[in-house]
């Protein structure tokens, strides 16, 4: 079956960002001070250690910034799976510290929403299952009725309150292509 113009742009579109995201980023060549001494030399820089606090109020532990290294796992289990395929690998046109630093902003942002996704589907399935319970109970008494009617409607604002989408702004970090 024929492609319709709109699937053919979209996987062109789709092609050109997997090009953009093997490429190198378009600074590199100007940035002479490795990001990891220059973090070294700025230390106490206000948004990176604002940035420490939130990852171990998380329990998360921050990688350390004490080397020119570029991107690796913990485990070594990222850099295997893309043994035979390392150009196409997920640390794929990330160098160096500044790398590793972009890299950790990329999936960072990847859990985050991938953690909200859960969150959001917990929420909505417990709170569907809350409104099955009520409407299967017994309804006979007209107090019970209505307080039932009113959860209801709180409940279903609080679905729809899940259905929205939320949006954070960034500063650029990443630039390709340029």
């Amino acid at each position: 079956m024929a492609l319709t113009a709109l699937q053919r742009k979209q996987k062109q579109l789709e092609r050109q960002r997997e090009q953009e995201r093997l490429q190198p980023d378009s600074t590199y060549p100007f940035l002479q001070e490795p990001f990891f001494e220059w973090l070294k030399r700025t230390e106490g820089y206000g948004d990176w250690d604002s940035g420490v606090f939130h990852l171990h109020a998380s329990q998360v532990t921050i990688p350390d910034f004490d080397d020119d290294s570029g991107p690796h796992s913990v485990d070594g289990e990222t850099e295997l799976h893309w043994k035979d395929n390392p150009e196409e690998s997920h640390y794929a046109g990330f160098e160096r510290s500044i790398g590793r630093a972009e890299c950790l902003v990329d999936d960072l942002l990847s859990a985050a929403s991938n953690f909200a996704l859960v969150i959001n589907s917990y929420k909505r399935e417990k709170l569907k299952a809350k409104i099955v319970e009520i409407e299967q109970a017994d309804l006979s008494d007209s107090a019970a009725k209505k307080k039932a009617l009113a959860d209801i409607v709180r409940l279903q604002k609080l679905l729809d309150q899940l259905d929205k989408r939320v949006r954070w702004t960034f500063p650029q970090w990443k630039v390709k292509g340029v």
